[in-house]
């Protein structure tokens, strides 16, 4: 199962939670409890891969 990121809209709580691909409803804030939320973009490949020293790290040898 994904990791998602989700941005609350009333409260601008950013939270992450776990769903099945291809579950479109609504996360819920943990904080403020609202349904308004939308799902965010995140890069999370990229940084993962430059922090371990892959070949697009800017300090990793060569």
């Amino acid at each position: 199962m994904p990791l998602y990121e989700f941005s609350c809209k009333k409260c601008g709580t950013i939270f992450t939670e776990l769903r099945k691909m291809g579950d479109d409803k609504s996360a819920k804030c943990p904080e403020c409890g609202s349904d308004d939320t939308g799902r965010l973009i995140s890069s999370f490949a990229s940084a993962s891969s430059a922090r371990a020293g892959g070949s697009c790290s800017p300090s990793g040898g060569g």
